[in-house]
Formats: C-alpha cells, sequence, structure tokens
C-alpha cells in the first residue's frame, strides 16, 4: 500500500453544498495522520478506506472553529470502537489550550467516555519534525494567519518526494520555505483579491508561489466555488500567477500519492 494524502474536507470555513470544512489524512500502511478535525471525521475515514483504529496521531493547525471542533467526537467514537492505543495529539499551545476546553466542556475525560491521548505542544515560531522513520518524515512549520498557524511538511521517503500543506495563510516568507522543494502543494485559496486580508491566499497569488517554489501539482483547498470564484476562473488564476504544472480542485475523498506515475 502507497502513502497518500486523503482529502476529508475541501471547504471554507462556511460549507457549501459540495464541501464541508477541510481537513486531510495522510495515510501510510502503519495508519493514518489526521490534520485538523472536521465534525465528521470518524465516518469520512471509513469512508477514505483509512481505517480509524489505525490512527497514528492528530496534528491540529490553529485554533479557529472549523479546524478542530470535530475533536471531541472522533475521541468519543475512537472510544466507543474500542481504540486500545495512546493517541498523540499536536499542536501550538494556544491551539492545545483550546482543543483541551472543549473536551472538558463536553466531560469527556471525567467520565471516561473518551480515546487515551497526550498532547505534545509544537513551537509556534519554528520549525519540528514530529514523525522520524525510514518512509516517512513530518515536520511542521509556522505560516502567516490571523491566530498561529502551523502548516505541514510531509515526506515520503520511499517515492523521494515531498508535499505541502498551507493550513490557512496569507502569503509570506515562511509559506515560500514550506513549499519550497515540494512535489505537490496543497494550498488554501479563500480569497478573492489580494487586499482582502485575513490571512488568508487567492488563487493567482498560490500560483505565484508555486512556480517560484518549482513544484509539479498544485491542489487549491479551503475553497468554494460559491463563496470564492468558478473553479474554471480559479485554475486560471493560478495559471495568470506563473504556474505551468498540474492544477487541481481539492475534492473529497480524493488521493494523492507522490510515486512515480
Amino acid at each position: 500500500m502507497s502513502q497518500r494524502m486523503v482529502i476529508l474536507g475541501a471547504g471554507t470555513a462556511l460549507p457549501d453544498r459540495d464541501r464541508d470544512n477541510t481537513f486531510l489524512v495522510w495515510d501510510t500502511p502503519q495508519g493514518g495522520w489526521l490534520i485538523d478535525c472536521g465534525g465528521r471525521a470518524y465516518q469520512q475515514l471509513l469512508r477514505a478506506d483509512c481505517a480509524p483504529l489505525q490512527l497514528q496521531g492528530v496534528i491540529l493547525t490553529h485554533n479557529h472553529p472549523d479546524h478542530i471542533y470535530g475533536l471531541p467526537a472522533l475521541l468519543f467514537h475512537l472510544w466507543l470502537a474500542g481504540y486500545d492505543g495512546v493517541l498523540p495529539i499536536y499542536a501550538n499551545p494556544p491551539t492545545l489550550a483550546t482543543a483541551r476546553r472543549l473536551i472538558e466542556a463536553l466531560e469527556l475525560e471525567q467520565h471516561g467516555h473518551m480515546c487515551r491521548v497526550v498532547w505534545h505542544a509544537l513551537p509556534q515560531d519554528a520549525a519540528q519534525t514530529i514523525v522520524e522513520r525510514a518512509d516517512l518524515r513530518i515536520t511542521t512549520m509556522p505560516v502567516c494567519h490571523t491566530r498561529p498557524t502551523l502548516g505541514v511538511r510531509i515526506e515520503d521517503r520511499r517515492a523521494g518526494r515531498l508535499l505541502a500543506y498551507s493550513a490557512d495563510t496569507a502569503p509570506c516568507p515562511a509559506l515560500e520555505r514550506l513549499a519550497q522543494g515540494a512535489h505537490t502543494l496543497i494550498h488554501e485559496a479563500t480569497a478573492r483579491h489580494a487586499d482582502e486580508g485575513h490571512g488568508h491566499t487567492t488563487p493567482r497569488q498560490v500560483g505565484a508561489l508555486a512556480a517560484q517554489a518549482g513544484v509539479a501539482r498544485v491542489v487549491l483547498i479551503h475553497y468554494s466555488a460559491e463563496y470564492v470564484m468558478p473553479e474554471e476562473q480559479a485554475l486560471a488564476e493560478v495559471r495568470a500567477g506563473g504556474f505551468t504544472g498540474e492544477a487541481r480542485i481539492a475534492r473529497e475523498l480524493e488521493a494523492y500519492t507522490l510515486e512515480e506515475h
């Protein structure tokens, strides 16, 4: 079985009829690494043929509601299903604090209604490798959003290629470092205009970054054809930014590998 990134949700903070809130899983033969946690995490893992009971860990990029609100439900569902491991959860300190308050509000730990977890605080101003093994390296790196946020770099060492996930971010030098050398860049595309602000990126800015970083494939995520711009226009904007490689719109349950085709 190849390592692969599966899109579990692909939409903006406000879902539309085709896209739920953005979250993903890096699936390996040993189990998956969940990146952020939407409300249907357990079900979406099943639908993606990623075994929930083999989940290796959770990485939370930041503490906006659409990226973490599903965590208590996931921990409850894993407990109901008999998850017998200890699930590591990685995030920067403010995100960990918010996640723990969510769990406390639902009294999951007090009543023993969640799987066992261990909390790992990640630096919000420096890169940190959280997985280092013969076939895989996962590193978090700070990006530029309205709250402290971490992008993710994943190296499939057997394929010899990198994947970068921007998380929610505006263009910034840290993002350029995240994307440099990646084969596949999964990047948010929430802003319609460069002057909108709000810590997000336009499709044209994604194209410019991808061209500069030399990536082969761009996948637009945290995007809505209804709220941002039509799909054809978004892909044309990526091209207008100077990118000439493969450009796609993320779709739920779509999977990407880094192997040669």
